[in-house]
C-alpha cells in the first residue's frame, strides 16, 4: 500500500492489532493474541484476534506470508503513513481543509514547554527556508 492509496477506517481493535504489530513486526495470530491479552484489561479470544487479522488483510492493512507456519501478520502501512493521513481526513472534516487552523488552535489550547516552543520555532524556520529555496513543502 502506498502512501497515496486511501488507507481504510479501523475500528479500535483493528488499531490496536495494527499498532502491536508496528512494534514486534512479523508475528503469528497466537503471538498477536498473546502480546493483545498481556496489555489489555478485557483478553480476546484467539478466534477474534484471528477474524480481525483476516479483516485486516482483506482491507490491504496487513501482508500475510502464508509460506510458512504458522502464517505472519506484519504491517502494509506504516504509522507514519496512517498518522499523515487520519490528520489530513481531521483537517478537512473540522478544520474545511485549512491546517493553520488546526496548529493555531494546537498551541492557543496547549501548555507547551520552552523545549516544544524550540523545536516548533526551528521548524517554522526550517519551512520558511524551504520556501525561500523554492521548495514546497
Amino acid at each position: 500500500m502506498t502512501s497515496q492509496q486511501n488507507i481504510p477506517e479501523l475500528g479500535p481493535l483493528e488499531f490496536a492489532l495494527v499498532r502491536l504489530l508496528w512494534k514486534s513486526g512479523p508475528a503469528s495470530a497466537r503471538q498477536v493474541l498473546e502480546s493483545y491479552n498481556r496489555r489489555s484489561g478485557k483478553p480476546l479470544a484467539y478466534t477474534t484476534v484471528m477474524t480481525l487479522l483476516t479483516r485486516l488483510a482483506e482491507k490491504d492493512v496487513l501482508e500475510v506470508d502464508r509460506s510458512r507456519q504458522p502464517f505472519q501478520f506484519s504491517p502494509r502501512i506504516s504509522r507514519e503513513q496512517l498518522l499523515r493521513q487520519r490528520v489530513h481526513d481531521f483537517v478537512d472534516l473540522f478544520f474545511e481543509g485549512r491546517p493553520l487552523e488546526l496548529a493555531l488552535r494546537l498551541v492557543e489550547d496547549t501548555d507547551l514547554s520552552q523545549e516544544e516552543i524550540s523545536r516548533l520555532e526551528d521548524m517554522l524556520e526550517r519551512h520558511k527556508a524551504d520556501r525561500e529555496d523554492g521548495h514546497d513543502s
